[in-house]
């Protein structure tokens, strides 16, 4: 029953029980390779699903399998009373040619496409590509904040023009940024962004000579409030061995080729940036001590200079 307090628990509890009929003892044949398979004995590990209540992400190594694995989990909801919209469901390749998916009845399934043709999503309020995820997050907080333009331009108080931006305007643009890895050429945009915001909150006019620690006073740049949430967010993620996100935190895939062109700036590199260390063991260790890892989210600097 809507608005009944048991339902939200009872309703993943149902979909958990489904989504485990359908996938548990499959994940080696239907689900997206972390790792290879090293020997008999050491099996490959392998993701085939990321849930959040009824969002569901299912991840495949070849269109094939994805075809099964969705087949599957519609089959298994179907069975618990859950039905799974094709209308909403949506379909990304990366890596692959593009190939009709269907669901059991025969509807088509169809691809992830913005209005220009490009293929991305928007999930869970953020956009799968990194770029359009931050230039849609900065045009928000732009609107966010033209729309208080009144407040700016009064006499209030300068400290609390400064909480009520934090307070709206900042968390529109944070939102999701912990996920980012950013280069240097987006942290300085980034930050530009946030000193013209902040300049417009304090109503200071552009042709106002004032240098950046006059205009902060206490607040932090941008990028070091985002890197202190990426690194809290990495370190929980990475603790949490439960979470079948715990595998993703640090991984670099061995197998396949690379693709042309300059390397693409990964998590990985961003979190050793981040805490000037040199390789994942050395990340790994930090991160798996609670007590070093707080202190390296609150400050720039490694682990090993701490000991």
């Amino acid at each position: 029953m809507q608005g009944d307090t048991l339902a939200p628990f009872l309703f993943v509890t149902i979909l958990d029980f489904a989504l485990r009929r359908a996938i548990k003892g499959k994940e080696e044949e239907l689900g997206l390779t972390i790792k290879k398979r090293q020997s008999r004995r050491v099996g490959a590990s392998k993701l085939c699903d990321l849930d959040f209540a009824d969002d569901i992400v299912l991840m495949s190594d070849t269109v094939q399998q994805a075809q099964q694995l969705l087949l599957n989990v519609e089959k298994e909801c179907k069975g618990v009373g859950l039905m799974l919209n094709s209308g909403k469901t949506k379909s990304m390749f990366i890596n692959l040619e593009y190939e009709q998916l269907t669901n059991e009845k025969g509807d088509a399934i169809l691809q992830a496409l913005t209005e220009k043709g490009e293929q991305d999503f928007l999930y869970l309020g953020s956009w799968c590509d990194k770029y359009r995820d931050i230039s849609t997050r900065k045009a928000l907080a732009w609107r966010s904040l033209n729309k208080l333009d009144k407040i700016w331009k009064s006499n209030l108080d300068e400290y609390l023009k400064v909480m009520l931006f934090r307070a709206t305007s900042e968390t529109i643009l944070l939102y999701g940024s912990q996920t980012w890895a950013l280069t240097s050429a987006e942290e300085r945009e980034l930050n530009g962004t946030y000193t013209r915001m902040l300049r417009k909150v304090k109503n200071i006019n552009w042709q106002a000579k004032l240098t950046n620690k006059q205009l902060y006073g206490k607040l932090k740049p941008i990028t070091v409030t985002i890197r202190e949430r990426r690194l809290r967010l990495a370190g929980h993620v990475h603790r949490d061995q439960s979470s079948p996100a715990h595998k993703t935190i640090l991984w670099q895939p061995k197998h396949g080729a690379p693709a042309r062109g300059r390397p693409t700036t990964t998590l990985v590199d961003t979190l050793l940036k981040d805490t000037n260390l040199n390789n994942t063991a050395d990340l790994d260790a930090c991160m798996m001590n609670r007590t070093v890892w707080k202190k390296i989210c609150g400050a720039r600097g490694s682990c090993l200079e701490r000991k």
